[in-house]
């Protein structure tokens, strides 16, 4: 009786195995989590979560901005507990971006819709806004209309938008794919670049709703790339930068592509 008390006094809250330590062997949990908490408890949890989360993001996101190819490389050489995961870390960028650009994709491309002097719905992808106003004979599409093409565009898109990234990675293994043979290797690489790709284009969305040059800064996630391969193959500059020019044109063609389709599948069906 005595001993069957005390091992249920050391059995875990969480999952009711027996305790052979501080940690819970089954699940993880800590011995002293689900017991009534103390103030002092409660504020050593809090300082906790906050050097160990909080530090681990902040280590994150300087690999991120100002080493390019450091979380890639780390993840490959299987250090992978103390950066936030390259899934993880895309989906939240491109979470905030969604949030906070006006336009669609790095790009911060937008949509514009007219309807020329026949009455055909014309839609095109832009960097400028006044693009579309030099084109004579067009004329607004009413208000009612242009909200319905946009929640179908939104919701078409959101289900493309991701694809980018695997053909990142496809470009990514076919240039690499002996020093990396690897697909899902590139996958984390395409998933670390769109990150960065995301952040600046987030960046760059809040001085473009004045004015749309702005966007340019996008390109710089060129730069980013061509410094990121340089930490990961160490090849030659003049053949890298071949290299990063074609796979960026790549994602360039992607991303226009996608956005394009998205917009001719609705007006399509509009």
């Amino acid at each position: 009786m005595i001993e069957n008390t005390h091992r249920a006094s050391h059995a875990c809250r969480n999952c009711g195995h027996v305790l052979d330590g501080p940690y819970c062997a089954e699940c993880g949990q800590a011995e002293r989590d689900g017991h009534p908490p103390s103030l002092a408890h409660f504020f050593h949890d809090l300082i906790h979560e906050f050097v160990h989360v909080d530090g681990t993001i902040f280590r994150t996101l300087k690999a991120l901005f100002f080493q390019p190819g450091k979380l890639t490389e780390e993840y490959w050489a299987g250090r992978v507990v103390s950066w936030v995961r390259p899934i993880r870390l895309f989906l939240v960028v491109a979470a905030i971006h969604l949030l906070v650009s006006t336009g669609v994709g790095p790009l911060n491309l937008g949509i514009r819709l007219e309807r020329d002097s026949k009455g055909e719905l014309n839609v095109g992808v832009y960097n400028d806004d006044g693009l579309f106003a030099r084109h004579k004979g067009q004329t607004q599409v009413p208000e009612e209309q242009r909200r319905e093409f946009f929640e179908k565009f939104e919701k078409t898109y959101d289900l493309i938008r991701y694809s980018s990234v695997l053909i990142f990675a496809l470009g990514g293994w076919l240039l690499y794919r002996r020093q990396q043979p690897y697909f899902v290797s590139h996958l984390i690489a395409g998933l670390h670049f769109y990150s960065f790709w995301y952040s600046l284009a987030v960046v760059a969305s809040l001085p473009a709703r004045w004015n749309p040059g702005f966007n340019g800064l996008n390109m710089l996630s060129c730069v980013y790339l061509f410094l990121a391969l340089r930490r990961l193959f160490h090849e030659y500059w003049l053949l890298r930068f071949l290299k990063t020019v074609i796979l960026f044109a790549l994602v360039l063609t992607t991303e226009g592509a996608l956005g394009l389709a998205a917009a001719a599948w609705v007006s399509h069906h509009l």
